[in-house]
């Protein structure tokens, strides 16, 4: 395979993306992610549930932006065409994680402090400490769930903020708040069919 260009063409660099080579994707990114994060933050900068988002927004975009590319869906005339696809990607993809964000079924775009008291079957049975019953029931509920989201249901169960979580794991908030929303779905469906 070709060697990236030393000066990073971005003509060049596409070239190679073409042929799939890994480090002219890496120049890409690293050319482009600064960029596009700072305008994923701007678009999502409204909407305090999607604080920290924003790389998720810009990780998708690249996803899809080499799938297609792979695929001979773009072509490029000018080199600023590659930024300005990007950019209207990354928008793009920020409004709509902002539009599942106030879909109804996620609240109506209301703000609920994941923190705070909790809504989860399991964590409700925890605050109120019922004893040996509860232990082996809540091992049951730990062990169905795989490793990474069980790790995060103790460390919340534990008494551990999201931010706290966050923080241990190496993620950010919305992160976390997406796993425990996962946890509280497998956990509802759980109870729901008992």
């Amino acid at each position: 395979m070709a060697l990236p260009p030393a000066d990073g063409s971005i003509t060049c660099l596409l070239e190679l993306l073409r042929e799939r080579d890994d480090s002219a994707a890496l120049q890409l990114w690293e050319r482009f992610v600064p960029r596009l994060l700072g305008l994923a933050r701007r678009v999502l900068a409204s909407h305090p549930r999607l604080n920290g988002y924003e790389q998720d927004v810009v990780q998708s975009v690249f996803a899809s932006f080499f799938q297609r590319l792979h695929r001979g869906q773009f072509y490029f005339g000018e080199r600023d065409d590659v930024w300005n696809l990007l950019a209207v990607m990354t928008v793009r993809k920020a409004r709509m994680a902002i539009r599942r964000e106030n879909a109804e079924k996620r609240g109506g775009g209301q703000i609920v402090n994941e923190a705070g008291p909790s809504t989860s079957p399991l964590e409700a049975v925890a605050a109120a400490q019922l004893g040996p019953e509860f232990d082996l029931h809540a091992e049951e509920l730990l062990a169905g769930l795989p490793e990474e989201l069980r790790t995060v249901a103790v460390l919340r169960l534990m008494g551990h903020t999201n931010p706290e979580i966050a923080q241990q794991l190496d993620w950010t908030v919305r992160k976390v708040e997406r796993k425990l929303q996962l946890i509280r779905l497998t956990w509802d469906k759980h109870f729901s069919e008992k």
